[in-house]
């Protein structure tokens, strides 16, 4: 007896299946079973991954071990799916059953299975799957009778289980109404409409056997066994249990949540199968019938590209060629100054060869429509204001592309291939990538959406997973284990950023989370269920810059579903969008040209003109490569990490190879491999530069004989071996498979075609090792190009207009606080002032108030909404500016801007300039919100009050008086909590005095006393600091330590809370982290000792040792953390009172007077002419350690105070 499955779930029942295809595939092949179903709940988000599951059971004759039954389990509404009531009174009252899914719980429809017979089948089911999402969404994904009746050609339709229309009618008895559901179906479906029976041992599906029986036999609809299987295999009933509990969010132990009752909802065997139907061998046969029924059918095919729409009297291909020519003409006239000055490599004669052949080529690959579409979107991106990108990735290998400007970087110039891009011997759709400004992205997308139908574009899926880290939590949270629990597990699997690590290899290398499970019952059994659903489909969402454009309705080619903010979607991942006909196009938001779009716009106000961004493209500008030696980098596309840093400063570029290099050079691989080094060492002299054949000089010169990017490897191909670019490219890929067998017939070409051309057998036998090691490194030298453009750009702008960059950069990266306090810190160091928001002066970007001054932007403030800001904004520019908080109350709607946004702005000190005392207009908000909104009362109130007495009531508010003002660490503290920084001061300056007596001095102190060799490495030093971030890693054992950002009011130093660390001084292994890491959190003050590691490389400008410089890091491995409040007050023996000459200031001794305490007091008079008198104070005028004193001396005495020891 066999059988085929035909109502089954995988994980693409998202978080209610459990059976992933690959296993599922593997047991019906070893259990007998030749065809195989699955149909998923309202969705077909698994049908590519069925149909190459199955592929790859077939034998060397082509002959499917196992055959691919697409189908879906949709819901249909039991009215129109127009109808969005759901309300199951309504529905009994109407004679309708209630809607159920397979657990008894209320549905949003009745459940119906439907199989694809053939391609025609398959687009109706792809239309009615795609219409339940666009059309028919209310809770889930639904159709109705109508949308069936129009889509039911090719298609077989089983009664589903408890949960479909059938079924519910025979729950509540009603037999007759059954019948005429059954009819309705078999009207709409004919011969291929079926009675689905089951038996998972559910008593309500027992119950109405006879029934189905009995419909059967007046119907004449045949009954089909199936079983709905939600997992593999019997044990995974728990597991599944488990995973239905994260899916609802229930804990395992509640009685009243949703639950499978039976075990039985496995993917079960003929065997099986023919035990729960003992009786009925014909339930089981018939499902062979249905799958004889269905025939196999791809789904894929090769891509089309949409019809471009051409003027009269063109061809596709000639109004193509017309266009690359014209444009064409126009870049070769704006290379024609650069000819005259002798700054271009090629001759005009081979640009205009070269363009001939990428023609040519282009044409006989049939891409002349791929190349006119993206012409023509980017051109209506300029055309709209919407800055582009110089490209990405290999189109910029094409002077065609370069031409018609969907790239801006001169192919020619920087020797990039164009078989790269597009490989002639190899035909595969292009693939060009384009980077939109992001705030005008979605301008362009909108644009081919009306362009081409929004009928034929759409967004991409992506399927989140089950992650390791999230599933530990969800697993230990179903089994009641609190967040500390579960979160001191988690911190022990190790992570690597972009390195994704199962539980499995957790144990592997972390000893600890090992222990735990070997030692820990629940431990065990929390990572063994997590390690079973880790990897499991979790939920859907937007692929971030993938968007569909087809040549006809998207349902022809793929299923669409819809996010929660109604995006349309294929349900196809990205290359699955691609195998099944359709055309991908990436419309990536690159934040940086928003950034130089925003500074170009402050260039404009401070110059009275626009700056030209083409005019600075001859790459030579000094100021800029200084910039980017110095590692001065804050704010460069691609250039502004630490490592990057570092390099930067060691090579010193001074060229923009220098920078097309640096890119594909900091990257893991090469610098790994030492590659980094061996290039800075060439380009200073210190290293020779060596070739394996003269001949290879014009490829590797530009990066001192390193093999560092994949054309070179192709043009090493062709040089040496005679191979065409396209046969190089093949070569190249073939080296990046590392496919052994192959690359032992190429690498036997290789050297017989380069002896034939004349090269020694043994070195060409050592070059194509040398190259097929460098392969593995090698960077597509294209993008790299276009992205050293982007970043030149942003630096030359930073070099010449800091002021204006820093603001463009502050204002694009206005909603990541922890980007604007980095910025606003680089801002400090390089000389340039950020005043603190103003509620008069503020705009919602970040402003330019002078030559060195920018003033904080509103959008920048936390808790402010895009509404509340309108509104404010508004209101100021209605009254021409307020005159005072309250006015500003009063002018604004209240609605918009709630007490949560007044808060904010008060505490983020945007009232400074109108009432200082940020306490006392806390403190009246209430009442000042309150006064406000009468002003605006218009509720027949005029009955009671005429409008003088109206604007008396409304205009009834001062400010509080008597209400003391936040200290200064309370001010500082809701600075921090509005801002994300301190503008009016820092934590650490109350403590200066103590940290004069109680550390070595600043981080800047350490830093000149190493560069003077009075510090050394290994030394012990003491430091005042702030933790700003913490960073909290795993080593291979499994221990924790940490990476703490450090900083004072000079500069910053990176200190590592190790797991383990031998202390010189006390000659003890001691373990820092187990000791301090309570202390070592975000906005800690603390006393922090360490050891200094002082690492120097070298670098230089190629002059010789003579011209070399060292570049210095320091890094602090702290051995001991202090709260700096501990040593507050201590070891001071006295205070210094400065009275400037003049009059004695009458405020001081009152205010002298109360702090009371034991210190002396000395007080220093200066003369007129300069002379200085000391006396002490009498004994009954002493004071006690505060900081709070020495500030109010300063702004109400006009005196200094300092402390003595």
């Amino acid at each position: 007896m066999s059988f085929a499955h035909l109502h089954l779930h995988t994980e693409y029942s998202l978080l209610d299946g459990l059976t992933r295809i690959p296993d599922l595939i593997k047991k019906c092949k070893a259990t007998g079973m030749s065809s195989v179903a699955v149909t998923d709940h309202g969705n077909m988000f698994g049908m590519m991954k069925l149909f190459d599951a199955c592929e790859k059971t077939a034998d060397k004759d082509g002959n499917w071990g196992v055959k691919p039954i697409l189908g879906c389990e949709v819901y249909v509404a039991p009215r129109s799916r127009h109808d969005r009531k759901l309300d199951n009174a309504a529905l009994n009252a109407e004679g309708l059953e209630d809607c159920l899914d397979p657990s008894g719980q209320k549905d949003a429809g009745y459940h119906l299975v439907l199989l694809a017979k053939n391609p025609v089948g398959f687009a109706n089911l792809s239309k009615l799957v795609s219409k339940g999402f666009t059309e028919g969404f209310y809770y889930k994904p639904r159709v109705d009778k109508e949308l069936l009746r129009e889509n039911s050609e090719g298609l077989v339709a089983l009664s589903a289980c408890l949960g479909g229309e059938v079924q519910a009618r025979l729950l509540s008895g009603n037999l007759d109404a059954a019948e005429r559901v059954s009819r309705e179906f078999r009207d709409i479906f004919g011969d291929d409409f079926y009675l689905e029976i089951q038996d998972q041992g559910f008593e309500a599906e027992r119950l109405i056997i006879p029934s189905q029986l009995e419909l059967s036999r007046r119907t004449g609809i045949p009954l089909v066994a199936t079983n709905d299987a939600h997992y593999l295999n019997h044990d995974d009933a728990d597991l599944h249990d488990t995973l239905l509990c994260i899916g609802t969010k229930r804990l395992k132990s509640d009685q009243r949540r949703m639950r499978f009752s039976t075990d039985q909802f496995y993917v079960k065997s003929p065997e099986e199968m023919a035990a729960v139907f003992p009786d009925h061998p014909e339930f089981l046969e018939r499902t062979l019938e249905i799958a004889s029924k269905i025939t196999l059918f791809p789904i894929t095919r090769k891509p089309i590209t949409p019809q471009f729409p051409v003027p009269q009297g063109h061809t596709l291909e000639s109004y193509f060629v017309e266009v690359a020519r014209t444009c064409f003409e126009r870049r070769i006239d704006e290379c024609r100054p650069l000819w005259q000055k002798g700054a271009l490599k090629h001759a005009e004669e081979k640009y205009r060869a070269r363009l001939e052949f990428e023609l040519d080529t282009i044409l006989k690959m049939g891409f002349p429509g791929y190349f006119l579409l993206v012409w023509d979107f980017i051109a209506k991106a300029r055309d709209m204001g919407v800055p582009v990108g110089p490209g990405r990735g290999s189109a910029a290998g094409s002077i065609v592309a370069w031409s018609m400007k969907i790239t801006d970087i001169d192919p020619m110039q920087y020797d990039l291939l164009f078989e790269r891009f597009l490989n002639p011997e190899r035909i595969s759709m292009p693939d060009v990538d384009i980077d939109f400004c992001r705030d005008g992205r979605q301008r362009v997308i909108d644009y081919v959406t009306e362009a081409y139908g929004k009928d034929r574009v759409s967004n991409i899926v992506t399927i989140n997973q089950l992650k390791t880290k999230a599933v530990i939590k969800d697993v230990a949270r179903v089994f009641e284990k609190d967040f500390a629990f579960a979160n001191n597990l988690t911190k022990l699997v190790p992570q690597e950023p972009g390195k994704p690590i199962t539980v499995g290899q957790a144990l592997e290398q972390s000893e600890k989370l090992k222990e735990l499970y070997d030692s820990d019952a629940e431990v065990r059994n929390i990572l063994d269920i997590s390690a079973r659903l880790e990897g499991l489909a979790r939920n859907t969402g937007v692929h971030a810059a993938g968007v569909i454009i087809a040549p006809d309705d998207l349902t022809r080619f793929a299923p669409l579903s819809k996010d929660k903010d109604g995006k349309v979607m294929v349900q196809y991942s990205m290359t699955e969008a691609e195998r099944a006909g359709l055309l991908k196009m990436d419309f990536l938001g690159l934040e940086t040209l928003t950034q130089i779009a925003k500074t170009q716009g402050y260039i404009a106000q401070t110059q009275g003109h626009p700056l030209d961004m083409n005019q600075i493209r001859a790459f030579d500008d000094k100021r800029t490569f200084e910039l980017f030696s110095q590692g001065d980098t804050d704010g460069i596309f691609q250039f502004e990490s630490n490592g990057m840093k570092n390099l930067l400063r060691a090579l010193r570029p001074d060229r923009f190879d220098d920078l097309i290099a640096l890119n594909a050079l900091f990257r893991p691989g090469p610098l790994g491999a030492g590659m980094g080094d061996t290039y800075v060492n060439r380009r200073h002299g210190r290293e020779a530069v060596t070739y394996m054949f003269p001949t290879l000089e014009p490829i590797l010169a530009p990066t001192y004989g390193v093999i560092l990017y994949q054309e070179q490897v192709m043009q090493i191909a062709s040089l040496v071996a005679g191979y065409s670019l396209g046969e190089a490219d093949m070569l190249r890929r073939a080296m990046g498979k590392k496919d052994k067998e192959k690359m032992a017939k190429e690498k036997t070409k290789f050297i017989e075609q380069g002896v034939l051309r004349g090269y020694d057998r043994a070195k060409v036998s050592e070059l194509f090792d040398l190259i097929e090691y460098f392969a593995g490194y090698g960077f597509n030298k294209s993008h790299s190009a276009a992205y050293a453009l982007v970043a030149y750009e942003t630096a030359y702008l930073k070099a010449h207009f800091r002021t204006e960059f820093m603001a463009g950069l502050l204002s694009t990266k206005a909603q990541r606080t922890d980007d604007v306090v980095k910025y606003i810190q680089n801002c400090r160091e390089i000389g340039i002032a950020v005043l603190g928001p103003d509620i008069n002066a503020s705009q919602l970007d970040f402003t330019i108030t002078g030559p060195s001054e920018i003033r904080f932007g509103f959008a920048a403030i936390k808790g402010l909404g895009e509404a509340a800001l309108e509104a404010i904004l508004a209101a100021r520019e209605q009254e021409g500016g307020f005159k005072d908080f309250f006015h500003a109350l009063k002018s604004t709607d209240l609605q918009k801007a709630n007490r949560r946004v007044w808060e904010a702005l008060i505490k983020a000190g945007a009232f400074d300039s109108m009432e200082p005392n940020r306490a006392a207009l806390v403190e009246g908000l209430p009442s000042a919100m309150e006064n406000a909104g009468k002003g605006g009362i218009d509720l027949g109130m005029v009955s009671l009050f005429d409008e003088a007495e109206m604007a008396s009531l409304a205009d009834n508010w001062a400010v509080p008086e008597d209400v003391e003002p936040w200290s200064r660490k309370e001010r500082l503290r809701y600075e921090r909590e509005s801002l994300g920084l301190y503008v009016s001061g820092h934590p650490l300056e109350e403590f200066k005095d103590a940290m004069q007596v109680h550390t070595a001095g600043s981080i800047t102190a350490v830093r000149e006393g190493v560069a003077a060799g009075r510090i050394r490495d290994r030394e012990e030093v003491t430091l005042g600091v702030m933790v700003t971030n913490v960073q909290f890693k795993t080593n291979q054992k499994g221990e924790a330590w940490a990476i703490l950002n450090l900083e004072d009011l000079t500069d910053k130093i990176e200190g590592l809370l190790m797991a383990s660390f031998f202390n010189p001084v006390t000659r003890k292994k001691m373990r820092p982290f187990e000791l301090y890491r309570d202390l070592a959190l975000p906005d800690a003050l603390l006393r922090v000792t360490g050891e200094l590691r002082v690492e120097t490389a070298n670098g230089g400008n190629g002059g010789g040792e003579e011209d070399e410089e060292e570049q210095t890091t320091i890094k602090l491995f702290v051995t001991a953390l202090e709260p700096l409040d501990d040593y507050q007050g201590k070891g001071f023996n006295g205070a210094l009172v400065r009275v400037p000459a003049g009059d004695y200031p009458d405020r001081l001794v009152p205010l002298l007077r109360m702090y009371p305490g034991s210190l002396p007091l000395h007080l220093e008079y200066r003369g007129p002419q300069g002379t200085v008198a000391r006396v002490r104070a009498g004994s009954d005028l002493r004071v006690r350690f505060d900081p709070d004193l020495s500030e109010k001396v300063a702004k109400e005495a006009g005196c200094a105070l300092s402390w003595t020891y």
